[in-house]
C-alpha cells in the first residue's frame, strides 16, 4: 500500500484586489484638465493620489497629483501638486502648490528643478534636506535684504543734508550736529565748518548764524544787496541760488585814481570742498589719500587739521543716516589716519602763556578800563567782569540781567551758554562783584543809552551798534544781535594806554589772559589747591586747568623754587 499525504492542499482561488487601482496621467495641462472626481471611487478617503508618467530618473520623480472628493454640491475639482519623497529612510509628502490658470504643469516644473537643486546631491540624488522643514522656515525665518550696500551719496549731496537741506526723498534734518555726541554745534564752529565745507564762495554772504538758548547754533539767512541776490528760503534755495563752482571768489583787481596804479587783493588760498571736483564722488569712496592730496596746497598746517575734521564730519553723519550700509566699519579718517605734514606756524600767540600777577599792574587794568568806559560802554565792563568771575568771552556776552541774585548773593550760569553746555552752574558774588555788577546796571543812566534800562532790555552787556529806535522793537531785544557781540576795537585801545601809563612799550596785554590771571592768583592764594580752583574756574578737570591755565611767571617760579632750596642748607661756596 502506497503512503499517501493527509494535508488538506491549497485552495487555487485568485486573490481579490481591495484596493481601485489608479491610472497615471501625463504630466500635461491637458490631461489634468480632463480629471474629473466623478470618474474616480474615493470610499471612505477624501482625497486621491494620482501618479505622473515621467521618467524615475528626472527632476520630476515622485510627483502626484491630489483630487479632493469634497462635497456633493462641488461641482469643481480641486487639485494639488505634490511630491513623495524619501528623507533619512522615511517616506513624506511635499506639497507644491494649487492646481490653476496661473499655476500649471509649466509653474511646477520650475518648481522642482530649483528644488532638487537646492535639496538632492547632483551625484547620488538622494535627498539631503527636508523640503518640509525648508518651506516651514521660510514662514519663520524672513531673509534678511542686502543692507550693506551703500546708498551711492556724493560728498556734496551729503554737505547739504548735513547744514539742513533736503536731498532726493531723505527727511531734512536741522543741520550741523556734533559728530560723536547727541546735539549740534554752536554758532561759532557752525561758522567755521561752513566755510570748510561751502565757504570761500558769495553763498557764504547769505547766511550767519546765532545761538539759541540751549547753546545750539541756528541758521539765519539774509540778502547780499550788492549781488542783488534776495534771501533764501531754506538751505535748499542756498544751494540753488549758487550750485557747485559758482561764486567762488576771485582776486580782487581795483583801480587807485591817485596813483594811476591797479591793485590785486589774492584771493584765499584755501577753497571749499563743495566747489572742488572731490565733492563730485560718492562719500563711501572716500580715502585718506584723497584728502592727503586735496588739502596739500592750503595755506597752514592747522587749516590742514580743519579739513581732515570736517571731512570726518561728514562721514560719520553719512554713517549716522544709514548711507553707507550696515557695515562701514570704523571711520577710515580719523585717529591719525589722514597725514599731515607739521609745517612752522606763522603766527605764535604772544598770549598763550602770560599772566597778571603783580597787584600793580592789575590796579593799573582796572583805572584804564574806568577811564575808557565812557568811550566804549560794556566793552570796559566786560573785560572787569572777566577778570573777577574767570567766565570766558564767549559766556559772559551772553548773559542775562536775570541771572543775578543779590538777595541770593548768586551768579547763575544755565547749561546753555556754558562751554561745556553739561549742566547749570552758580558762582558766588563778592563784594567787589558786586560793586562791578551795580555799575553795569547803571551805564542806562548815560545819555543816549536809556533803552538799556528798559525791563524788557535781557542783557548784561548791551550794544549801540544799531539805531537808537531799533531798541524799542521788542522782537530785536529778545535777539542776539541785541547784545554785545565783540571788543576788536577796545583791546588795542586798552593796550595803548596801559603801555602809556606803565610806560613799557612792550607790556603784553589781551582778553584771553584774565582768566589765566584768575586762576593763577587763586592757586597763589589757595597754596595750590587746585580744586578749589576747579570749582570756582568751572574747569572739567584738574589736569587741563593745570596745564593751560595756571600761568606763574618766572619770578613767581623763583620763589617756589627758592622755598625748595631752604632744605640744602649745607650746600657752600668753594674757597680759592
Amino acid at each position: 500500500m502506497g503512503t499517501e499525504k493527509l494535508e488538506t492542499p491549497l485552495e487555487r482561488v485568485e486573490i481579490k484586489q481591495t484596493r481601485d487601482k489608479v491610472d497615471p496621467i501625463r504630466f500635461r495641462d491637458e490631461a489634468i484638465n480632463k480629471v474629473k472626481k466623478e470618474n474616480y471611487n474615493f470610499g471612505k478617503k477624501r482625497f486621491k493620489y494620482i501618479p505622473f508618467k515621467v521618467s524615475k530618473d528626472s527632476h520630476q520623480k515622485g510627483v502626484l497629483l491630489k483630487i479632493l472628493k469634497g462635497t456633493v454640491e462641488d461641482k469643481q475639482t480641486d487639485k494639488v501638486f505634490c511630491l513623495r519623497f524619501w528623507f533619512n529612510g522615511k517616506a513624506d509628502i511635499h506639497w507644491i502648490g494649487k492646481y490653476s490658470q496661473t499655476f500649471g504643469t509649466k509653474e511646477c516644473d520650475e518648481y522642482l528643478v530649483d528644488l532638487v537643486k537646492t535639496h538632492q546631491d547632483p551625484k547620488t540624488k538622494f535627498w539631503i534636506k527636508d523640503p518640509n522643514l525648508t518651506k516651514k522656515n521660510e514662514k519663520r525665518i524672513v531673509e534678511k535684504p542686502d543692507t550693506t550696500q551703500a546708498k551711492g551719496y556724493t560728498i556734496n549731496e551729503t554737505i547739504e543734508a548735513y547744514c539742513g537741506a533736503t536731498i532726493n526723498d531723505e527727511p531734512a534734518e536741522r543741520g550741523f550736529s556734533k559728530d560723536r555726541k547727541d546735539g549740534y554745534r554752536t554758532a561759532k564752529s557752525c561758522r567755521n565748518w561752513f566755510r570748510y565745507l561751502a565757504g570761500y564762495n558769495y553763498r557764504k554772504s547769505l547766511v550767519t548764524f546765532y545761538d539759541d538758548e540751549n547753546g545750539d547754533g541756528v541758521v539765519q539767512f539774509q540778502s547780499n544787496k550788492h549781488l542783488r541776490i534776495n534771501k533764501p528760503k531754506n538751505m535748499r534755495d542756498l544751494f540753488r541760488k549758487y550750485p557747485p563752482g559758482r561764486g567762488i571768489l576771485q582776486d580782487r583787481k581795483y583801480w587807485n585814481r591817485r596813483r594811476k596804479q591797479t591793485y590785486t587783493i589774492p584771493a584765499s588760498q584755501n577753497k571749499s570742498i563743495y566747489d572742488s571736483d572731490l565733492g563730485k564722488s560718492l562719500i563711501e569712496d572716500l580715502k585718506p589719500g584723497d584728502i592727503e592730496a586735496w588739502i596739500r596746497d592750503t595755506s597752514s598746517e592747522e587749516i590742514k587739521r580743519d579739513y581732515v575734521k570736517v571731512f570726518t564730519t561728514l562721514w560719520i553723519y553719512a554713517r549716522k543716516r544709514g548711507w553707507l550700509g550696515t557695515n562701514p566699519g570704523e571711520c577710515p579718517l580719523a585717529d591719525g589716519q589722514v597725514y599731515v605734514k607739521k609745517e612752522p606756524k606763522k603766527y605764535e600767540d604772544p598770549y598763550k602763556d602770560i599772566a597778571i600777577e603783580d597787584e600793580k599792574e592789575l590796579e593799573l587794568f582796572w583805572e584804564c578800563t574806568e577811564e575808557l568806559s565812557e568811550k566804549f560802554p560794556w566793552k570796559a565792563e566786560l573785560h572787569q567782569f572777566m577778570l573777577l568771575t574767570a567766565i570766558r568771552k564767549s559766556e559772559s556776552l551772553k548773559m542775562k540781567k536775570e541771572y543775578i541774585n543779590f538777595e541770593k548773593g548768586t551768579l547763575f550760569i544755565p547749561r546753555g551758554i556754558s562751554k561745556t553746555r553739561k549742566r547749570d552752574e552758580e558762582l558766588p558774588i563778592v563784594p567787589e562783584l558786586e560793586i562791578l555788577l551795580r555799575n553795569i546796571l547803571d551805564i542806562g543812566n548815560r545819555p543816549t543809552l536809556e533803552f538799556y534800562k528798559m525791563k524788557d532790555h535781557p542783557w548784561l552787556f548791551g550794544t549801540r551798534k544799531w539805531k537808537f529806535d531799533r531798541y524799542f522793537d521788542k522782537k530785536f531785544k529778545q535777539k542776539h544781535q541785541a547784545h554785545l557781540g565783540g571788543d576788536e576795537k577796545f583791546t588795542p585801545a586798552l593796550r595803548t594806554l596801559m603801555r602809556y601809563k606803565a610806560n613799557d612799550p612792550e607790556l603784553v596785554y589781551a582778553p584771553k589772559i584774565l582768566r589765566k590771571s584768575y586762576i593763577t592768583l587763586s592757586q597763589q592764594k589757595h597754596g595750590g589747591r587746585s580744586e578749589i580752583t576747579q570749582q570756582m574756574s568751572r574747569h572739567g578737570s584738574i589736569e587741563i586747568l593745570n596745564k593751560n591755565y595756571n600761568k606763574p611767571s618766572i619770578e613767581t617760579k623763583k620763589g617756589y623754587a627758592g622755598k625748595v632750596a631752604e632744605i640744602f642748607k649745607f650746600i657752600r661756596r668753594r674757597s680759592a
